[in-house]
C-alpha cells in the first residue's frame, strides 16, 4: 500500500478507521485477558476481586523516608497585593502573575504593590482586633441578662 497515492481526506478517513480498529482490538484484548484471569482465580477457589482487592497482602510497599513524611508547607505570606482589587495577591515567589506584569507595564512600581499589601494586612488585623473586642464586651452583657432572666 503506497500512502502517497491517497489524498488528504482519504488519509484522514483511513486514520479514523485505523483508530477505531485499534480501539476495538484493545477492548477485545482486555476482555480476553480479564476472562482468563477470572477463570484462573475460579480454578483456585477465589474471585478476581479477592485476588486484586488486597494489594497490601501481595507485597509490602517501599516507603521512602524523604518527602513522604514531610509536613505540609504553610502558605507563604502575601508580599504584593493589587491596590484596587484585594483578591489579587502574590507572595513574591515563583512566576510573576499576569496582573503584576500588567501593573508594571502600565508604569506602576512593585513597591506600590508591597505598600498595598502592608496596608491590607494592617486593616485586616485592626478588623480582627475590633471583632475580638466586641465579642469580649458582649459576653458579660449576655451572661448578666441570663442571670437576671
Amino acid at each position: 500500500m503506497n500512502l502517497q497515492d491517497y489524498t488528504l481526506p482519504q488519509l484522514q478517513q483511513l486514520g479514523a478507521r485505523i483508530a477505531k480498529q485499534i480501539a476495538k482490538q484493545e477492548s477485545a484484548g482486555k476482555a480476553s485477558v480479564l476472562k482468563r484471569m477470572k477463570d484462573m482465580a475460579r480454578e483456585h477457589g477465589l474471585t478476581l476481586e479477592e485476588v486484586l482487592g488486597a494489594p497490601s497482602q501481595a507485597k509490602p510497599q517501599k516507603v521512602s523516608v524523604g518527602k513522604a513524611f514531610a509536613a505540609p508547607k504553610a502558605p507563604l505570606p502575601i508580599k504584593y497585593r493589587h491596590p484596587s482589587n484585594k483578591d489579587l495577591a502574590w507572595s513574591g515567589r515563583g512566576r510573576r502573575p499576569g496582573w503584576v506584569d500588567a501593573w508594571l507595564a502600565n508604569g506602576g512600581a512593585l513597591e506600590a504593590l508591597a505598600t498595598a499589601a502592608q496596608r491590607f494586612e494592617k486593616k485586616q488585623s485592626r478588623k480582627a482586633l475590633e471583632a475580638s473586642d466586641a465579642a469580649r464586651t458582649e459576653a458579660p452583657v449576655e451572661a448578666e441578662s441570663a442571670l437576671q432572666g
